[in-house]
Formats: structure tokens, sequence, C-alpha cells
């Protein structure tokens, strides 16, 4: 009978090792899945974080732009707060019936329209405003109902001429933007070279 128990004793151990060796197996089999699971998804989330990183750099840089516009306009809209009033301000009264009318006051124009105005008249040729850039034909027919027919009118305008000129225009910055003073000036001095 003590036979019988140590050879059921060796076979108890023989089966534990077994047991020990196959669960060791296992646990690293499983462990290997895991691992190469956490991989995975840790490539995921690397490739996640380096979209959202450039996500945040089109934003970010979005961001600096409307800033930069915004300072723009608000420049642009404390600039036109800050100008004179162009049609300036509202002197019409209505008339007492039975009262008698006065004659229309002909007061001279403001100085900044004469400057628009000063030498349409002094000669009645016409420059090619449309060699300016920035004046097509639409643009040179508002200036031209303005008065504006001359280089030399466009070269001697003002800060307060270019308000002026931009509110008829509605292209608000666009004789900035474009420099038509200074375009003026060097297609005078052009002409005057060439003569």
């Amino acid at each position: 009978m003590s036979y019988l128990i140590t050879q059921t004793f060796i076979v108890l151990l023989i089966a534990a090792l077994l047991g020990m060796l196959l669960g060791a197996y296992l646990t690293r089999i499983s462990a290997a899945a895991v691992r190469a699971s956490l991989r995975a998804r840790l490539r995921n989330a690397e490739t996640d974080a380096r979209e959202l990183r450039a996500e945040l750099d089109i934003a970010v840089t979005a961001r600096g732009t409307c800033e930069a516009e915004r300072k723009l306009l608000r420049e642009q809209l404390d600039a036109l707060k800050a100008a004179p009033d162009i049609a300036g301000p509202d002197t019409t009264e209505e008339a007492e019936p039975g009262a008698p009318t006065s004659p229309p006051d002909e007061s001279p124009a403001p100085a900044g329209s004469a400057v628009l105005l000063a030498t349409a008249t002094d000669s009645d040729a016409a420059d090619d405003l449309q060699r300016i850039k920035g004046i097509g034909p639409k643009i040179a027919g508002i200036l031209q109902e303005l008065g504006v027919r001359r280089f030399e009118q466009i070269a001697a305008w003002t800060p307060q001429d270019v308000a002026r000129v931009n509110d008829h225009l509605r292209f608000r910055g666009r004789i900035e933007r474009e420099q038509w003073v200074s375009q003026a000036q060097a297609l005078l001095a052009a002409g005057r070279a060439d003569n």
C-alpha cells in the first residue's frame, strides 16, 4: 500500500508540475496578447495626438489671423469715427407755409472737395485712371462722377480725401491697400520724364 501511495504522490507531483508549466505558458501567451493590444492602442493614441496637434496649430493660426483682422477693422472703425462727417450735419429744416423762401446758400464746397475738383477744370484732357492698379472701369466711372479725372488730383489726396472717396467707393481701405496716391505720383513722374 505504501507503494500505491508513493506512485499516487509521484503522479500528483507530475500533474502539478505540468499544470504549473501549462499555466505559465498560457499566462505568457495572454500577456503577449495584452501587450500587443496595448501597443496598438498606444500607436492609435499617438496618431490621434499628432492629428490634434495639427488641428490645434491650424486653430491657433486662424485665431491669430482673426485677431489681426479684428485689430485692423477696429483701427478702420476708429479712423472712420475720427474722420469728419462727409455729408455734414443735417441742416435741412421744414419751411413754414407762407414763409418767404430764401435762395439756397451758395457757400463754397468743403476744402477737401476743392482738392478733388481743383485740377479737374485746369485741362479738358482726362488721364486714363485705369492705369492705376485697382481702378477698373466701374471705379473709374465713380471717380469721374466725383470730379476726379487726373493723376494730379489723386496724387494730391490727403488722408481726409482718401476717407471721403473710400465712402463713395464702398471699398474700405482699397485706396491705401493698393497705394493709389503713390501710383499716381509715380505715373506723374513718369509722364514728366517722358516730356
